[in-house]
């Protein structure tokens, strides 16, 4: 079957003389209750996934930062099992970095909690979150917060970018990797994190598994379709990490079609050291973060 999106799949990851073939996953649930009938679409070689119908400005489903992606639920107990969590994965990105952040970006920064951690651990850096908000998050209200809409002045300004969670909220890839990719200096770093459609438990799970979050979630990434589109902005890979993202409580509320709360928080906590072993057996993890820099072009050779 054609791909409803050419211009991004004329040419497949797996298949490269070839666009992908995309085969119909079915009906999923609208979590946002503002769109109707959701679906997925996936290429059967390189294992990219779409959603549809296509939604050429999402803006609308983020209003009042409402959804899971601003973590509405920061408060008391909550607050502090995640301040525990985003500070130890804060704590091994920098690990991960082969250089030492003097200004990192936080692009699409959501709540604003992961980069207010972040910056906690660079004191003497410049940590700026960006949103396509006006107005910074609770988390970033005493913090630098640019709105991405006035990032444009400060390209190639940053010597680590992240986006964390945020390339596959759109449906032109390409673009917004292209946005994303300009802020980076020419020695910089661009960290990109993303839900791996081939994860155990998206296999396990089905339609359930947390990470194909309909519709917000448009793009779902394979390693290899991931990778594609980084080479393909002129990016050079340097390090690829399997992450374990905590999907497992959120996972469960969908499949008791519960609403997210603490105890399914528990549950989740409960079940992480299962969910890492698992990914770890078996080499399909939750996550794909790509650490890349921009190709160094020799002027001799042109």
């Amino acid at each position: 079957m054609a791909s409803p999106l050419p211009s991004q799949f004329d040419r497949c990851a797996v298949k490269n003389d070839t666009s992908c073939d995309f085969v119909s996953l079915g009906n999923f649930t609208d979590k946002s209750g503002k769109i109707g009938h959701v679906s997925v679409m996936q290429c059967r070689h390189c294992r990219h996934a779409i959603s549809l119908p296509a939604i050429p400005d999402v803006a609308f489903l983020y209003d009042n930062r409402e959804s899971q992606d601003f973590q509405p639920d920061t408060g008391g107990l909550t607050r502090w099992i995640k301040n525990i969590a985003f500070r130890s994965g804060a704590r091994k990105l920098l690990k991960q970095l082969d250089i030492s952040p003097n200004k990192l970006l936080d692009f699409g920064c959501g709540s604003g909690h992961f980069t207010r951690l972040i910056g906690d651990l660079l004191p003497d850096g410049d940590v700026i979150g960006s949103d396509f908000f006006d107005d910074p998050p609770k988390e970033l209200t005493d913090r630098y917060y640019i709105p991405i809409a006035q990032l444009s002045s400060l390209e190639s300004n940053f010597d680590v970018v992240i986006a964390m969670h945020v390339l596959e909220h759109d449906d032109d890839i390409a673009t917004l990797l292209t946005r994303i990719s300009r802020m980076v200096s020419s020695d910089g770093r661009l960290v990109i994190e993303v839900p791996n459609v081939d994860c155990l438990w998206a296999k396990l799970f089905g339609r359930h598994w947390d990470a194909w979050y309909l519709p917000y979630h448009r793009s779902h990434f394979s390693r290899a379709s991931l990778i594609q589109f980084l080479e393909h902005e002129g990016l050079e890979i340097l390090s690829v990490h399997a992450i374990t993202v905590p999907t497992m409580g959120r996972t469960f509320a969908n499949i008791f079609h519960s609403n997210n709360n603490f105890l399914w928080l528990l549950l989740g906590i409960a079940a992480h050291p299962l969910q890492w072993f698992g990914e770890k057996l078996t080499g399909h993890p939750s996550a794909i973060r790509v650490i890349s820099t921009k190709k160094i072009v020799d002027e001799q050779r042109l």
